[in-house]
């Protein structure tokens, strides 16, 4: 079973365990592996980030020999064991239990072995906007994974112009980092972030996409706005203090003190 289909059952339930056949195996995903370790059986809990989906995901599993002690022991507690095809089983009945995002934010997560970065490399490795340019770089790639497989009405409208943002900003500071483009032009870049961040929005309130994966793309957004925000306190040291002060996304137009008091 792919793994869109995987999270898309876990999304549309929280009192069940959902287990899915992998081969030889059946696993549990996210809240339902959170369900089998708190009631079954703790299996091993493994967690990772999954570029298909642009979000982490944790499960468990076990051989498929295992599943008759499985199905006993979800019985023995008054639950029903259904299985809805060959590679999908539900197990309902169970009791609301919390303490999810705690188990959630407890899984020791095992780091990627080290790996090129795969991003094109721009002439001037040691300029300051690389740091932008490759957290914009990613967050164009994870866009784009993650629109390419919606509805016809949503891909090729919504979803495109969020792809075509995307890209325009890295391109963007990608020629501000060959000294193509100015620096000063950083406002205008950071007003396409905040675009971008909107229409995001909307494809999470559309429900074209999750509420986790919603939450990493909003957080890379964030991560790419702080750096244009001190990228562009470098290049315009006057107004540094003025633009730290601000809560917000946004940047400081540049305009001085002694004239918005004027106006």
């Amino acid at each position: 079973m792919k793994t869109e289909d995987i999270l898309t059952i876990e999304e549309s339930g929280e009192n069940r365990i959902n287990l899915v056949r992998d081969r030889l195996f059946w696993q549990a995903w996210n809240r339902s592996a959170f369900l089998f370790a708190t009631h079954i059986k703790n299996y091993q809990v493994h967690k990772r980030f999954v570029q298909k989906v642009s979000q982490e995901v944790a499960w468990l599993g076990f051989p498929k020999n295992a599943l008759a002690e499985i199905e006993k022991i979800a019985k023995s507690k008054g639950w029903a064991f259904e299985q809805k095809s060959i590679d999908h089983i539900i197990i309902s009945g169970v009791s609301q239990t919390t303490g999810y995002e705690e188990w959630w934010a407890g899984i020791v997560k095992k780091k990627p072995p080290p790996a090129e970065p795969d991003f094109p490399l721009i002439k001037n490795s040691k300029d300051s906007l690389l740091p932008a340019y490759k957290t914009a770089y990613d967050l164009c790639l994870h866009i784009h994974r993650a629109t390419v497989k919606m509805p016809r009405e949503f891909r090729y409208e919504l979803g495109a112009r969020v792809r075509d943002r995307a890209a325009d900003i890295v391109e963007n500071l990608h020629l501000m980092a060959n000294n193509v483009q100015t620096k000063f032009e950083l406002a205008d870049c950071a007003a396409k972030v905040h675009k971008l961040r909107i229409d995001i929005r909307l494809l999470k309130d559309l429900l074209q996409i999750g509420i986790k994966q919603w939450g990493f793309l909003n957080s890379q957004i964030e991560n790419l706005l702080n750096l244009l925000r001190a990228e562009f306190c470098n290049a315009n040291p006057r107004i540094a203090g003025a633009t730290q002060k601000q809560s917000s996304g946004t940047l400081t137009t540049g305009q001085p003190e002694s004239n918005r008091n004027s106006q």
